[in-house]
């Protein structure tokens, strides 16, 4: 069950806690699943069981809780042996979303952007993954809210999040320079600092995730379709698009098992 954080600090960098208590009803076919590049960090909480990890040729079995800070290639996690776990979803806001709870800047979090929770929040939290697993969901959002509350720090808060608030949500770059009169180069350095990314990288992985999601939520195969709603130039620009950030076409994409799919929605 999704469940939203109570604390606005909170809610304003977290979009929502996943709670699960059954992996197999997230299996669909297969429990080893894709993972692509995209704005959203996670953060993946082990209440029982272990993962297992292929990513960046290399191979980790653990059931320590891990924090994904951004996807540079595609990943495969098997989840086989996990019984029960915590998906912490970050705003779709890049990095910008991760750095007031901690300190870290966005070069340093691109550069070992797959970290255990306990070293790169520096704490030992097995007790406390211990306690939550005792807990009730709702109790559980009150832990964790609390957890993240001590951890938060305002002064990290960044232009990203002040655009997202006052201008556009969505973080549309030609929106944001036409109110703020900003050059290019001035969104540059702004969104590199916050984000890790330059505004057109930000801009290109926003679109390609929310079309591979559609892709598979919707089986869709009409690519004029996509083309169309999401601002592609022509059919060879999109399947190039798709295939730059996964290393498939969409046609090959829908063969392999992606959490993407299985990820529900707030509402």
């Amino acid at each position: 069950m999704l469940f939203k954080p109570q604390i606005t600090e909170i809610a304003n960098h977290i979009d929502h806690y996943w709670i699960i208590n059954d992996i197999f009803l997230l299996s669909q076919g297969g429990f080893r699943m894709h993972a692509y590049p995209g704005v959203t960090p996670d953060m993946i909480i082990v209440l029982e069981g272990h993962y297992e990890i292929h990513y960046l040729e290399k191979h980790h079995i653990s059931n320590k809780s891990l924090l994904f800070c951004f996807i540079h290639k595609d990943l495969v996690i098997d989840l086989t042996h996990l019984k029960r776990c915590i998906i912490v979803k970050f705003k779709s806001r890049g990095l910008s979303s991760l750095l007031p709870f901690l300190n870290y800047r966005s070069t340093e979090l691109m550069s070992n952007s797959v970290v255990l929770v306990e070293d790169i929040f520096k704490v030992n939290i097995d007790s406390f993954i211990k306690h939550l697993a005792k807990q009730s969901s709702k109790e559980i959002v009150t832990l964790l809210d609390a957890w993240f509350l001590e951890r938060y720090k305002k002064e990290h808060e960044g232009f990203i999040l002040e655009m997202s608030q006052e201008i556009s949500s969505e973080l549309d770059l030609k929106t944001i320079m036409e109110a703020t009169k900003y050059s290019y180069s001035t969104m540059e350095r702004y969104f590199k600092k916050d984000t890790g990314l330059t505004p057109k990288k930000f801009q290109s992985l926003q679109r390609y995730k929310l079309a591979v999601r559609e892709l598979y939520t919707s089986q869709h195969l009409d690519w004029q379709y996509y083309i169309e709603k999401y601002g592609y130039y022509d059919q060879s620009h999109f399947i190039k698009d798709i295939k730059r950030y996964t290393s498939f076409t969409p046609s090959q994409l829908l063969q392999n098992p992606a959490f993407i799919q299985v990820r529900p929605d707030y509402s």
